[in-house]
């Protein structure tokens, strides 16, 4: 059994986790500013040995590798976690079944969607499509399964995955949801000679997703060395699905374990990953805080460790508990030039839209207190060495003009902080949501929309140069050059370019527009 991934998800990202965001970047834009050429630098082929087994591989993949081994559905003589341009080498005639691990295939995430795509703001295919249609598409797997071997996917971004592009591309199965109790059993059946009718899609219910104490301790090294702290989170936000999965935090001493794995493999900067890390210990959204500085303390006594980061803060947790960040900026040793970036959402302005889709989003807080909740938060990370990488979603089912002008209002609040903002638009995934009607990113904007793009752009610019170079002091050589070379392509060139459409096409759209109610105020 061979488990694998295309090199967009299995990377070492040029030594710096962020930047596999530019994956989800179109393959060809202005010739000036190409994401596909500026990948080559990034996207080298992931490290392995001599036999082509994974030095790291994503997370989700190492559960699964540790999910089979532990049931011992196969034995580790007989399963093999591979890079991707290793193939030709570990695939055979005795291959039966080949896995893959996927988190956008098909280029349909938020990310992907706005800057790739017929949404986007080029339409052109995603980094991510192209290289995940490459890898399972290509001579090795095909052939592969001409000889009887099984294609399985699975993954954050299983869920793209339809019967017709299945049979497009050659998958026989797909696994949707979490897999390490229900996917030993599919293999099981699989070497045990039972023929399965494909394609198939299996969608593991929550009632058969694992528990706490049936999550699998890690294997070998993980990708930016992340570790599972939490996962689910429980908040019920109607866009997101892993708000709507119940939420679990791991022991801290298999948390310990899986640190030492990827420190032991040479992983020495580990991503603490949980939806919000603040929540780590509790189950009533308000931060237990000597839970929260005990995990950080732990992890951070693990010998060989050079540095700690974390994925995901959420605002609301920030501004009820500064301490706890303060406490974990004292772990940390971070300051103003030694920062942590975490992602987080701040999805709108709008009091009304997080009461319609969020409500427990700014918990222990209101709705209504939403936008100094989000202020609030920026300053007190800010003080704190740790700086947001934040998301607004344009689009949401019932969006009013005056919600995208309450947001832009926030976001010139922010200005102040340094900090990062991207829009993104509205993925709707399952029946989650009413239908509401797709938008192009540029197209399909109002007036209104502009101003938000032209208030996140503007944000953005002031903090990109600082940001980005301190970011990518860390980063390999190769990476740190394709880095400060875009950010000096966008701030020279890709600036004067978009402050001139900005001004072009407010005028001519502001124009065309109806006359909104004089109650709804017009930014200058």
């Amino acid at each position: 059994m061979v488990l694998t991934a295309d090199k967009t998800v299995m990377n070492r990202y040029g030594g710096s986790l962020f930047y596999g965001f530019i994956v989800t970047a179109p393959r060809r834009a202005a010739w000036y500013l190409s994401p596909e050429k500026l990948l080559k630098f990034i996207l080298l082929n992931p490290p392995c040995d001599e036999s082509g087994r994974a030095v790291i591989a994503p997370q989700g993949l190492r559960r699964v590798e540790a999910a089979l081994l532990d049931s011992e559905v196969v034995s580790p003589d007989d399963l093999i976690v591979a890079v991707p341009h290793r193939l030709r080498d570990v695939i055979g005639s005795e291959t039966k079944i080949i896995g893959v691990n996927v988190v956008d295939p098909l280029g349909m995430g938020p990310a992907s969607t706005t800057l790739s795509g017929p949404y986007g703001l080029i339409h052109d295919e995603a980094n991510n499509a192209y290289h995940f249609r490459k890898l399972v598409t290509s001579r090795v797997i095909q052939e592969a399964r001409k000889n009887g071997a099984y294609l399985v996917v699975g993954g954050p971004g299983a869920w793209q995955l339809t019967p017709q592009k299945m049979e497009e591309y050659g998958i026989d199965i797909v696994v949707v949801g979490e897999a390490e109790l229900v996917f030993p059993e599919i293999v099981r059946r699989i070497l045990d000679g039972e023929s399965l009718e494909t394609p198939l899609i299996v969608n593991i219910p929550p009632t058969q997703y694992p528990s706490t104490d049936q999550i699998p301790l890690l294997r070998g090294a993980t990708v930016g060395g992340v570790v599972e702290v939490s996962r689910g989170c429980g908040r019920g936000c109607r866009f997101c699905t892993p708000t709507l999965r119940k939420l679990r935090h791991r022991k801290l001493e298999d948390i310990i374990h899986d640190v030492k794995v990827n420190v032991e493999n040479g992983q020495t900067s580990i991503c603490l990953h949980a939806e919000d890390i603040l929540q780590y210990g509790s189950y009533t959204f308000r931060v237990e805080h000597e839970k929260v500085v005990k995990l950080f303390q732990g992890v951070r006594a693990v010998e060989g460790i050079k540095s700690i980061g974390v994925s995901h803060a959420a605002l609301s947790s920030i501004a009820a508990s500064p301490r706890t960040v303060e406490a974990i900026s004292e772990v940390l040793e971070l300051d103003y030039r030694h920062w942590m970036g975490y992602q987080t959402g701040i999805e709108t302005g709008s009091p009304r839209l997080m009461e319609k889709h969020m409500r427990m989003k700014p918990y222990p807080f209101t709705p209504q207190e939403w936008p100094d909740v989000v202020e609030r938060a920026f300053a007190i990370s800010v003080d704190n060495g740790w700086v947001p990488c934040a998301t607004l979603i344009v689009n949401l089912p019932g969006e009013t003009p005056d919600d995208i002008i309450k947001t832009t209002e926030l976001v010139e609040r922010l200005n102040p902080y340094r900090s990062f903002v991207t829009p993104l638009l509205y993925v709707p995934m399952g029946d989650q949501m009413e239908a509401t009607k797709a938008m192009r990113f540029l197209e399909d904007a109002e007036w209104y929309h502009l101003e938000l793009y032209k208030a996140v752009w503007r944000h953005n610019i002031k903090w990109m140069k600082e940001l980005a170079w301190d970011y990518s002091k860390g980063s390999s050589l190769p990476a740190r050059f394709a880095v400060r070379t875009l950010v000096r392509v966008i701030t020279w060139i890709v600036n004067r370019k978009a402050e001139k459409f900005f001004e072009e096409e407010l005028s001519k759209r502001k124009a065309a527009a109806p006359v909104l109610k004089a109650s709804v105020p017009i930014p200058a």
